[in-house]
């Protein structure tokens, strides 16, 4: 995950922030290494400093928004709010088993999901009107639509380019299936299964080139769950927020292909240019 100057907002000290939690949440990312020499130390430290500097950073986020009267400012305080949440749930549960090496890894796959999220999408519409788009799309469409919208900006690919196919040769075998209930607007249920072609690239793009691992060396552990799951969070977040729902996410499921009972009425593939996904909808 390497800072580009097109994630700038144009706001020098908000700028600086973001690079800032970049360069950190690498350096946590680094210090993991996959089990070959985990940096225990070097981790807890690294969470330390981005606890205390994300709430800083928020606060001048806000701050700002305050000042030019920005539109968006509620929503983003909340999204904010919301993040603080997840980081001290993480952090009593890595203090409770005093910083263990899985524990810290879903933390930090949690983390790199939601910064490039944040800042290559939320933050960007600081000072700006948020476009709003039909409220009068299907169900499925809007689905499809935040999924696009999501990846593309976590793969760093143009939305264009993630396409839906009929038939493809990947083989889902230990993919990672995350499934996500609806409750309000929505009744049924949305199942994300990435496949493992996809997490690898993914990985590769955010953090094994940056570390020096090839994707070929690491399974399928806590820290690519905890990543894919705070994406599938982020893309149901979206929909709620298209349809004007308030509803919480909450009892998410989410497993290696094979352990999943529930399957989905209709089964969307896409190509992500880095690896198939599929999406599968059950609408009641």
């Amino acid at each position: 995950m390497l800072w580009k100057d097109s994630l700038k907002i144009g706001v020098e000290k908000i700028d600086e922030q973001h690079k800032t939690l970049f360069a950190q949440a690498n350096q946590l990312a680094s210090s993991l290494d996959y089990g070959r020499e985990y940096q225990k130390e070097k981790a807890i430290s690294t969470i330390v400093f981005l606890k205390e500097y994300a709430v800083t950073h928020f606060a001048d986020e806000e701050e700002y928004q305050l000042s030019i009267n920005d539109a968006n400012y509620t929503e983003h305080k909340k999204l904010h709010d919301q993040f603080v949440v997840t980081v001290l749930k993480h952090e009593k549960k890595m203090l409770a088993s005093d910083f263990a090496y899985a524990d810290v890894c879903e933390f930090t796959g949690t983390l790199l999901a939601w910064l490039t999220y944040h800042v290559a999408d939320v933050d960007q519409k600081i000072g700006k009107a948020a476009a709003e788009k039909s409220a009068d799309d299907s169900y499925a469409d809007i689905i499809c639509e935040c999924f696009r919208d999501v990846i593309s900006i976590e793969i760093d690919a143009d939305k264009d380019s993630i396409v839906k196919v009929e038939e493809h040769n990947e083989a889902f075998d230990n993919s990672v299936i995350v499934r996500h209930p609806f409750t309000h607007t929505i009744k049924g249920h949305v199942v994300f299964d990435f496949s493992v072609p996809f997490v690898h690239e993914l990985l590769n793009k955010m953090l094994y080139s940056l570390i020096g691992i090839s994707p070929a060396e690491t399974e399928i552990g806590d820290f690519e769950k905890a990543l894919l799951l705070q994406i599938s969070t982020t893309i149901v977040e979206n929909i709620y927020r298209r349809l004007n729902d308030r509803s919480e996410v909450n009892d998410i499921d989410i497993s290696i292909a094979g352990t999943h009972e529930t399957q989905p009425n209709d089964k969307i593939s896409f190509d992500t240019g880095i690896g198939i996904v599929e999406v599968g909808l059950t609408i009641t």
